[in-house]
């Protein structure tokens, strides 16, 4: 089964129906001295992630992957567009916190170093990753947040995050119709997956131990999530709707 021409073309009108939004207004004079500063660095480790993505747009540009066409090059650029809103939404939120935008981290680094290795279909597994990781780290954060714009934004990014992981899994079923293929991508899935899991749990840990989140919440949102994707990428039906992200509260 492939993903018809269809879906790609909804899934480009979504992100043009999204991209008209505004950068949030945060409070500028509220104080958040209370809240540890381990939350401001790990926010800007994920405010670094969020910034790139060129390669990956020229890539989507200009491949000979089956059922691959502009339609879903221009879906891409619209989604990296809005990593990129995440991105300026997040640097605003360091900032608040009297943290400090960085322009270097090892993880980050490490993230750019294997994308740029790689071809479009793995590199999607990679950013699928990426969605889980945020989906679950920032609704964690946002939880252990008191009531505040800083923690409505977060759970905004959460929502938008969810929209990315059915437009990953999208592409990466259409790109896997065959029982082998989705038994490799399983295989794949496991390994980055796991990989990232053990990133996050050295990168993050102050805030993590900070905001009093427990890494066996971490790992449970964590699971369902990457369950949910993974099923979703071998099922033998494709998503309906492509704004349905409801899943795993």
């Amino acid at each position: 089964m492939t993903i018809e021409q269809s879906t790609w073309e909804a899934w480009a009108k979504f992100f043009v129906n999204r991209s008209k939004r505004s950068l949030p207004a945060l409070e500028q004079d509220r104080d958040y001295s209370e809240l540890p500063a381990s939350l401001a660095r790990s926010l800007a480790i994920f405010q670094l992630g969020e910034s790139g993505g060129g390669t990956i747009v020229k890539q989507a540009l200009h491949n000979n992957l089956q059922g691959v066409d502009e339609y879903y090059a221009a879906a891409m650029a619209l989604f990296v567009e809005e990593e990129h809103r995440h991105a300026n939404i997040l640097a605003m939120c360091v900032r608040l916190l009297n943290g400090t935008v960085i322009r270097s981290n090892w993880t980050a680094r490490l993230f750019v170093f294997g994308r740029r290795l790689i071809g479009l279909r793995l590199k999607v597994i990679v950013l699928l990753v990426a969605e889980v990781v945020g989906i679950c780290y920032y609704h964690l954060l946002a939880v252990h947040l008191p009531p505040s714009r800083l923690r409505s934004q977060l759970l905004d990014i959460v929502e938008d995050e969810r929209a990315h992981l059915y437009f990953h899994c999208d592409f990466l079923r259409s790109q896997t119709p065959q029982r082998w293929q989705k038994r490799l991508f399983v295989f794949i899935w496991r390994v980055v997956m796991a990989s990232a899991v053990v990133v996050v749990a050295i990168d993050h840990r102050r805030a993590i131990r900070d905001l009093d989140i427990g890494f066996a919440a971490v790992m449970s949102r964590w699971q369902s999530y990457s369950l949910l994707a993974e099923t979703l990428v071998v099922a033998e039906r494709q998503t309906q709707e492509p704004v349905q992200t409801e899943c795993c509260e």
